[in-house]
This record gives C-alpha cells, sequence and structure tokens, in this order.
C-alpha cells in the first residue's frame, strides 16, 4: 500500500510540473519595432515565434519552479515571491508602467549602437522601450534575441538584479530566466 501511494505521490508532483496553464498557451507578445529594417524585424519576429513555444511549454514552467538559489527552491532578487509566484507573475504579463493583467509581453524595441559598450541591451521602467545594441544583435542568434528580450521585459515587471557583476547575479529573475529561455530556444 505504501508503495501504491508513493507512486501515487510521484506522479501528482510530475503532473503538477508538466500541467501547462491556459495563460501559457495564450500569451500574447505585442512587440512593436522602432526603425528598424524589415531583415532585423524578421529577426525579432523569428524570436517572438520561439518565445511563443517557450512560454507554452511544461518545461519552461518546470525549469523556473525547479529554479535554486542557495540551495532553495527561489530566485536571487525574487521580490519576496516563490518560483511559482513568479512564473504566474510573468504570464500575467503585468508590467509596472502599466499594471494591468493582458497576459502579454508589451514592448517597443529599437537599436543602438555603442561599439565600446559590453552592454547587450537596456531599459528604463518610464518607457515601454527596450534598447538592443547593434553590436550583439547583428551576430545574436534569434534564440539568442528571445533571451535578452525576455530579459530586459523583466525589468518592466520589476525585476531586477544586481549592478555589478557577481555569483549571485546569474541567479536574479531577469539573468536566470533569460538563461532558461536561451538554454530552451536552442531547441528550436
Amino acid at each position: 500500500m505504501k508503495y501504491i501511494a508513493l507512486i501515487l505521490f510521484i506522479f501528482t508532483i510530475s503532473e503538477s510540473h508538466s500541467y501547462v496553464p491556459k495563460d501559457a498557451y495564450t500569451f500574447d507578445f505585442n512587440v512593436k519595432t522602432i526603425r528598424m529594417s524589415r531583415m532585423k524585424e524578421k529577426k525579432i519576429d523569428h524570436s517572438i515565434d520561439i518565445l511563443r513555444e517557450i512560454f507554452a511549454s511544461p518545461e519552461f514552467k518546470r525549469r523556473i519552479l525547479s529554479h535554486k538559489f542557495k540551495g532553495r527552491y527561489q530566485f536571487s532578487k525574487n521580490k519576496g515571491l516563490s518560483n511559482a509566484q513568479i512564473y504566474r507573475k510573468i504570464l500575467k504579463g503585468i508590467e509596472r508602467l502599466h499594471p494591468y493583467d493582458n497576459n502579454a509581453m508589451d514592448v517597443e524595441v529599437e537599436l543602438y549602437t555603442d561599439h565600446q559598450s559590453l552592454v547587450v541591451g537596456y531599459t528604463n521602467p518610464r518607457t515601454r522601450r527596450i534598447w538592443m545594441n547593434t553590436k550583439y544583435f547583428n551576430r545574436n542568434s534569434p534564440a539568442q534575441v528571445a533571451a535578452n528580450l525576455t530579459h530586459e521585459w523583466l525589468h518592466k515587471l520589476g525585476f531586477d538584479h544586481e549592478k555589478v557583476k557577481c555569483n549571485d547575479r546569474k541567479y536574479s529573475v531577469p539573468y536566470a530566466v533569460g538563461y532558461i529561455v536561451r538554454d530552451l530556444a536552442r531547441r528550436y
């Protein structure tokens, strides 16, 4: 009897990770490009197609729920939220600038050029805009662009990370979820 109970428990745990809520596969991407050539827009479009598949995947959910930092199921700089709460916050798409649940990423993307900078992209909380450095955009794959777009958008949701490089930074919500997207995007 204990053996059957253990099997049911394991099945329940695995099912809760594989179940994807409706918000995951209905998530929308309202991404407007600013002063971008059609070729570069196509790269953004391809990145969004990749994100659409990733957000709807059980693996994306599982990777967020099972993310560990310092031996616990959590992210660094998590605003006091559990991994499950972070996953739900992502799917709700409630950006700080426009705080309503619309189950979408609402951003504008503009390219800028700074050949000396190591910054891949940045955003500002007072605008919908995300700026991507053409130095990296041009050589990055659509999968890498999808990861950077996700990282910057997570700042729009209110998640931050350390400004200086340190070990904890890669476990922050923007970096860690960006890495999850990058890893999953390699499949598409």
